[in-house]
């Protein structure tokens, strides 16, 4: 397309379709040479249109840039994009900033602006905080409407309050909104978690008299929970009550059943409404096959399992390597290898060949049962079956070999599975499978475990070509905090935030029990001074780690010194951060300054009144 003069230019809306259409397919570039062909004649969907094609591929900042070059005022269809795409990063504050933005500008937020907000906010902060801005949404005239009210209700059963879910389910029709199945299903699923099957069954009940019919979402959802609690016979009353609300129970529901029943060891029952499925108008599929399959392997009757599978081919549903694979898998996690051996062999006996996957099985089957042996043997004989390794062979022998209980009863046995399992990452990369940070993770791990802490320091060393994760420099720094070595976990922090990685809560945790055992209130502000010198900010969490480590070992003094460290370091304090340093003060026999810091607290609203009643737990 020619990007000359106006009158070259190509009609706006058929190029409006072709960008979206661009875009939806992942041709950016593309759809940014039509953009730029349209030159002057781009209109406000044209910009949007562009604008959530960035967005959708991840080009934040070039989204940005585009709507700071808008000839056009910016509206809900320009921002909404911008703070979806912010909000699936995990990135809400940057969120919050372009919301802020966007009112600032005079463009007013759509309900849906607020639903993603709410929904991000809800994974981020929990419910309670995302209430707060539900409040602002409707003080600015903005009513919420049904999927903002499921986004909330989803998140309060997503954190286990269900009862403020069914609380605030209930509130809808005075809020002006009716609840839809979409409503329902979460509080349907968490009352069945809960084991509340009698309220599970009467929202239910509530569903239809509201004219909201469940569907098979909705039954299937308690089916699936009442036969995971081992309630089959409850989950089979329910199914046939389906038809009273013109629901047809299908595949899934009838799998959900199968399963059941083969947990409780009813595989005869199984077995039998397999054959029926057919006369119920559901046809069976490889997963109900499977399903059944796992439950009579499991029984040990492979004869009857042979028979099944020469069922499924007749019944044009052949097994593959997913059936084979899926039932290996289970009977392994059961515990169950040399069934699941048996499997494998008669996996060639219907022309498959056992992949990677199926020997991972067998060999995770095997280590977790202590037959390292048998392992190693299957593991060197692999590549003569015509099996390359990959890494997930690997780093299952390797947690095999340094999980062997014998550790601790041989010194000697466990030098030589510690060299057998360090021999393993040699050969690995011999055979071109460079190990991974999980394979050092699990290494490393067991290492320290066993006490063999300068080992896992030189292990690590050695590995920084290899790029260590976050994990691996956690598993290492927690362990040599809680051993007193607060030394080397600082320097061993230093060479983390060099490579690139930030602390997370697990790492400031893991030096604030460190700190917390250290001699005087010197040493423990000199540790905290030094992880400031790395360009480190701990946050409360991290301080109130330190605070309560400091008072569980009855170490008031240094308590009230790091909470003074805190705060003139910019650092808030939160509730618990005050209940901490009010018990330091009760122990250390302050009572008095306890008392009017208490009662300065609580009339500022930072604590609760209740908290004087309360007997400090150190005083």
């Amino acid at each position: 397309m020619s990007s000359g003069g106006s009158g070259n230019r190509p009609p706006v809306v058929p190029c409006n379709i072709l960008i979206k259409r661009l875009c939806s397919a992942g041709r950016v570039p593309d759809a940014e040479r039509v953009f730029a062909a349209l030159g002057a004649s781009a209109t406000a969907v044209t910009y949007n249109t562009m604008v959530n094609g960035y967005c959708r591929a991840g080009r934040i900042e070039d989204a940005r840039r585009l709507i700071g070059a808008m000839p056009f005022p910016p509206d809900t269809f320009t921002f909404n994009p911008l703070i979806r795409a912010l909000c699936v990063r995990g990135r809400v504050p940057d969120a919050l900033a372009v919301f802020d933005d966007m009112i600032q500008r005079g463009c007013s937020p759509s309900v849906v602006t607020y639903s993603i907000l709410l929904d991000a906010t809800c994974k981020a902060s929990g419910y309670r905080q995302a209430m707060a801005l539900l409040d602002e949404m409707r003080a600015k005239g903005c009513e919420p409407d049904i999927v903002t009210y499921n986004v909330l209700i989803n998140a309060m059963c997503n954190e286990g309050d269900v009862n403020e879910a069914l609380s605030f389910l209930c509130s809808l029709p005075s809020r002006g909104c009716k609840p839809d199945a979409v409503t329902y299903t979460p509080v349907l699923k968490s009352l069945c978690g809960s084991e509340r099957w009698k309220e599970a069954e009467e929202l239910l009940a509530e569903m239809a008299s509201n004219k909201c019919a469940p569907d098979e979402v909705a039954f299937n959802t308690i089916i699936t929970s009442l036969c995971q609690k081992g309630l089959v016979d409850r989950a089979i009353k329910v199914v046939d009550h389906m038809s009273e609300h013109g629901c047809i129970p299908d595949i899934v529901t009838y799998s959900s059943i199968l399963d059941g029943l083969c947990n409780e060891g009813r595989i005869d029952d199984a077995v039998e409404l397999l054959s029926r499925l057919q006369s119920y108008g559901c046809k069976p599929d490889s997963i109900a096959y499977t399903t059944v399959l796992k439950g009579l392997y499991s029984a040990e009757r492979c004869e009857h399992a042979e028979e099944l599978l020469a069922e499924m081919v007749r019944c044009d549903c052949s097994p593959d390597e997913v059936t084979f694979n899926t039932i290996i898998s289970s009977l392994c996690q059961k515990g169950l290898v040399n069934c699941a051996i048996k499997v494998v062999k008669q996996m060639s006996e219907h022309r498959y060949i056992p992949d990677i996957i199926t020997y991972n099985c067998v060999i995770d089957g095997l280590c977790n049962e202590k037959c390292i042996d048998e392992a190693m043997n299957l593991l060197s004989n692999l590549q003569s079956y015509g099996c390359k390794l990959d890494i997930v062979t690997y780093n299952t022998v390797l947690k095999g070999l340094c999980g062997v209980d014998r550790w601790e009863d041989a010194e000697q046995l466990m030098k030589g599975l510690l060299l057998q399992a360090i021999e393993t990452l040699k050969i690995m990369a011999e055979n071109g499978c460079i190990p991974n940070s999980t394979t050092y993770n699990i290494v490393v791990d067991a290492l320290l475990k066993a006490g063999k802490t300068q080992v896992a320091l030189e292990l690590l060393s050695g590995m920084i070509n290899d790029t260590p994760d976050l994990t691996t420099y956690n598993t290492v720094i927690s362990n040599i905090a809680k051993a007193g070595k607060m030394e080397e976990a600082l320097d061993l922090l230093r060479v983390m935030v060099s490579s690139g990685l930030c602390p997370d809560t697990t790492t400031y945790q893991s030096l604030a029990y460190g700190i917390s055992r250290e001699d005087g209130t010197d040493r423990a502000i000199g540790m905290l001074c030094r992880v400031q010198d790395m360009g480190l900010s701990p946050d409360t969490t991290f301080y109130n780690a330190l605070l309560l480590g400091l008072c569980e070992n009855w170490r008031m003094d240094i308590a009230i010194d790091c909470f003074a460290h805190m705060v003139s370091n910019g650092c808030m304090p939160d509730e618990s951060t005050y209940i901490l340093l009010l018990e330091a003060l009760a122990y250390e026999g302050l009572l008095d300054e306890a008392e009017e810091l208490l009662g300065d607290l609580c009339s500022r609203g930072v604590l609760d009144k209740s908290l004087i009643e309360k007997e400090s737990r150190y005083s």
